[in-house]
């Protein structure tokens, strides 16, 4: 493998800010990348009912809601989640930026 060059690891970080663990994954990183993946997705996927629920009952109402519905719980755990695998992510990109200027300085 070609040591890793810091153009190619602010790819990965750029990758890794849109959808944490594909900059991870790419890097080689498979195991972690994929962690990041599923947790991102995970969390992703538990705001995402709550934000379902707030739109379905808005549109039923035919206004918007303002108290925030029995889901708001898991939109909640779902952003954090969702922002735990972002850091996560964004903590792996640095150590590839920084593995990559001590090769290639």
């Amino acid at each position: 493998m070609p040591p890793l060059d810091r153009r190619t690891a602010w790819g990965y970080l750029l990758s890794n800010l849109m959808l944490p663990g594909l900059g991870t994954f790419i890097a080689r990183r498979r195991v972690t990348g994929v962690a990041q993946m599923v947790l991102a997705q995970a969390g992703f996927v538990l705001t995402l009912i709550w934000a379902r629920w707030l739109v379905r009952e808005s549109i039923r109402n035919r206004q918007l809601l303002l108290e925030p519905g029995p889901y708001l719980g898991l939109g909640i755990i779902g952003a954090l989640i969702f922002l735990a695998a972002w850091l996560w992510s964004l903590v792996t990109s640095l150590q590839i930026l920084r593995a990559a200027s001590k090769t290639n300085p």
